[in-house]
């Protein structure tokens, strides 16, 4: 009978152990899935070129400016249908049910990358990492905090650590329901006055 409770009890602990590790395995799952989206977002903003999503037709008006003609409008109309599918196949299915375009939306979505555009730079992500929000009583906020290298055409880098603010959808916590910038690390400034 000693053997016969010796064997349960180590039956039982290793249950224990087993459910430990599954339940440990699936919370690194989300936490990696999780990253991974806030991390393919970021790039999205904040890489230039990167793959391609700012690529903005530029529009002549004013007075003495030409009005576009119907076909001119109808491209237009084309060109913004293909931009947001082209953000959606980026970048889409890290967001919550019906957030992706509320995020489109925003003019904070291709801010850097215009400002990169503008000043002839390649900026690229060289460093990401997350923490929790400890200003927050949540448990759906992170903070993604991610170095940004910009490099001008005579070779010339500058880096800006960025704190970007992740709110999470509580359904399903590897998906997004909004980013805000929190500081940009100088980013801005640094080429504005240029």
């Amino acid at each position: 009978m000693n053997n016969r409770k010796f064997a349960t009890y180590i039956f039982i602990m290793m249950a224990i152990i087993l459910i430990a590790a599954l339940m440990t395995a699936c919370m690194n799952e989300n936490i990696t899935k999780r990253a991974e989206n806030e991390e393919k977002l970021l790039k999205a903003m904040t890489e230039y070129p990167g793959n391609g999503l700012y690529d903005p037709v530029e529009t002549v008006i004013g007075l003495g400016a030409p009005e576009p003609t119907a076909e001119e409008l109808a491209e237009s109309e084309q060109r913004a249908a293909e931009e947001k599918e082209t953000w959606q196949n980026a970048v889409g299915d890290c967001f919550a049910d019906g957030m992706f375009d509320t995020f489109y939306k925003d003019w904070f979505r291709t801010e850097y990358l215009g400002v990169a555009k503008a000043n002839g730079l390649e900026t690229a992500v060289t460093s990401f990492g997350i923490e929790d929000d400890a200003s927050q009583d949540s448990d759906n906020i992170e903070h993604a905090l991610l170095t940004v290298t910009a490099t001008d055409k005579e070779g010339n880098v500058k880096s800006f650590d960025m704190d970007w603010q992740i709110i999470f959808d509580k359904d399903d916590m590897n998906l997004i329901q909004k980013v805000e910038l929190i500081d940009d690390g100088g980013f801005w400034d640094a080429y504005q006055e240029e």
